[in-house]
């Protein structure tokens, strides 16, 4: 197999920016050079400074073993649905249609693409155990056996979390809704059993290695020799080898659409329309086509139906978004509880869930956008579409930040009030207005991309991704608000909610007004 390759690997490797063995050899130098110069001294500064009393209370409760499976849990069923979207073995349209849909066997060009793939789930689950393991190192909690089992561990996890992402690759799509609807499942009931542990916040006594079995490391650990790590590794590397073999039955239809939705959503974003990128994935709608969205009734309510039929008809999408959302709302009521780093670093995490998650039920707001200078064939403007589609969504993010609250209380043992709830509802009234702002942007201004010529190069890409980051900073910077006031009262948390939600509104005016002109 690996012969037939041989030709092709020789006219690819004639290219004029092809690089040489050598070159690979030095980059692989530089990467382990830049992690151990770099790398290393960052993460043992993140340790100790991570290394807080509070911090170490939240490894140290009794239910953060089944809080860290259910969160592995939920983020492998993500991966098993981001398959079906962008799988790991892919290839550029090109290669797609000339290689692995060739004569040559497709596992044996999937491979380097796969392996490739593989290094993002690894990153991901290897650099927040590492972050653990050097902040009981640095706390004096565990031992140096006990972080490595911690890395090890992450390293397992992260070749499990490439094999959802291949699988969902692999599977159909009914086969691919079952085991994201299991892995879902299992998430919320090994959640639950950490909702139903409760307890309150302890620090944890003693080293790891030789203390009692308490919070991540001590659950964990209770296998003698750090033999879970190992199986998790081994599981891991039977799951990816698993895989490897049955890339040659993909499917060539869904790889070259796969394809060609990666390439117009690489192309659309290095010309910094990341909502042309975000589009090239949107979901095509495939159920409850049947549903009437017209029909009697109010205004706004005939809004809201059609809001509702459309969310209906794009089931996964709408589950994934009330799914982020949800989390969020969770994330954001558990910064309520925490202080310090892990109150804001949950802070950010929940508003950022939440904006994604809302970008599900969205759509009228960007139709209403799209309206601007066309007859108004409806009857109503482009601003009174906005208002009309933003009803729907605004109930929808409230309950389900108010659910996610709720559940951040039962996590907490109920001893910070209403609180925890109130934050997330008013984040997400802040966060739908930050969306519609969004919506209404509009194109990049050309005068954005005048080259900007320095020693250092053109820094003209830092203004473009400064242009394009507004709409991410606006809810962090509404969320740290709400968080900020959340202490004067329940009166000044919606004041300042209505300030911001005010503020967006006026800016989101003077936006339609410049699409207008």
């Amino acid at each position: 197999m690996n012969a037939s390759l041989a030709p092709v690997r020789e006219v690819w490797a004639q290219r004029a920016r092809a690089r040489s063995r050598t070159d690979l050899l030095y980059l692989l130098y530089l990467a382990g050079l830049t992690a151990v110069v770099l790398g290393l001294p960052a993460l043992i500064w993140a340790g100790r400074l991570l290394a807080r009393p509070d911090v170490l209370a939240l490894l140290g409760r009794e239910e953060a073993v089944p809080a860290v499976v259910a969160l592995a849990l939920a983020v492998a069923a993500t991966l098993v649905g981001l398959g079906g979207v962008r799988g790991p073995a892919l290839l550029p349209p090109f290669f797609t249609a000339t290689l692995a849909s060739g004569p040559l066997p497709r596992g044996v060009v999937l491979r380097r693409p796969f392996a490739r793939a593989l290094l993002l789930p690894l990153s991901a689950a290897v650099l927040p155990s590492a972050l653990v393991a050097a902040t009981l190192l640095a706390a004096g909690k565990a031992g140096p056996d006990s972080a490595t089992s911690l890395v090890l561990a992450g390293i397992g996890l992260g070749l499990l979390w490439g094999g959802a992402w291949c699988a969902g690759q692999l599977l159909r799509r009914t086969g691919r809704r079952l085991a994201v609807l299991l892995l879902g499942l299992a998430a919320a009931c090994t959640a639950l059993t950490a909702l139903l542990a409760g307890g309150e916040p302890r620090e944890p006594s003693g080293r790891v290695a030789a203390g009692p079995a308490e919070g991540v490391v001590g659950g964990l650990s209770a296998v003698p020799g750090g033999a879970w790590a190992a199986g998790l590794v081994v599981s891991g590397a039977v799951v990816v080898v698993l895989c490897t073999t049955l890339l040659g039955r993909l499917r060539g239809t869904e790889l070259a659409a796969q394809a060609a939705r990666w390439e117009a959503a690489t192309t659309a974003a290095s010309t910094t329309d990341l909502a042309g990128a975000a589009g090239a994935f949107r979901a095509v709608p495939t159920a409850a086509r049947g549903l009437a969205a017209i029909g009697p009734g109010p205004l706004v309510l005939l809004y809201a139906r059609r809001d509702a039929v459309a969310w209906l008809r794009t089931p996964d999408r709408c589950a994934g978004g009330a799914l982020g959302a949800l989390l969020g709302a969770a994330a954001l009521g558990g910064a309520v509880l925490l202080q310090g780093p892990a109150a804001w670093a949950l802070l950010v995490l929940g508003a950022l869930l939440l904006r994604a998650g809302a970008g599900a039920f969205v759509d009228g707001i960007r139709h209403g956008v799209h309206t601007l200078g066309a007859p108004p064939l409806l009857g109503q403007r482009a601003a009174t579409q906005l208002l009309l589609h933003a009803v729907a969504p605004l109930l929808l993010l409230a309950v389900l930040g108010a659910l996610g609250g709720f559940a951040a209380v039962l996590v907490g043992g109920g001893g910070a009030g209403a609180d925890p709830v109130l934050l997330p509802v008013a984040t997400a009234a802040v966060v739908l207005a930050a969306r519609v702002w969004e919506a209404a942007k509009g194109t990049m201004p050309l005068s954005l991309a005048t080259p900007i010529p320095t020693p250092q190069g053109d820094l003209s890409v830092l203004v473009m991704l400064a242009w394009q980051a507004d709409s991410v900073i606006a809810p962090l910077l509404g969320a740290a608000l709400l968080l900020l006031v959340l202490p004067l009262g329940p009166a000044a948390l919606l004041g300042a909610a209505a300030a911001t939600v005010a503020v967006l509104v006026l800016l989101t005016r003077g936006r339609l007004q410049d699409l207008q002109a």
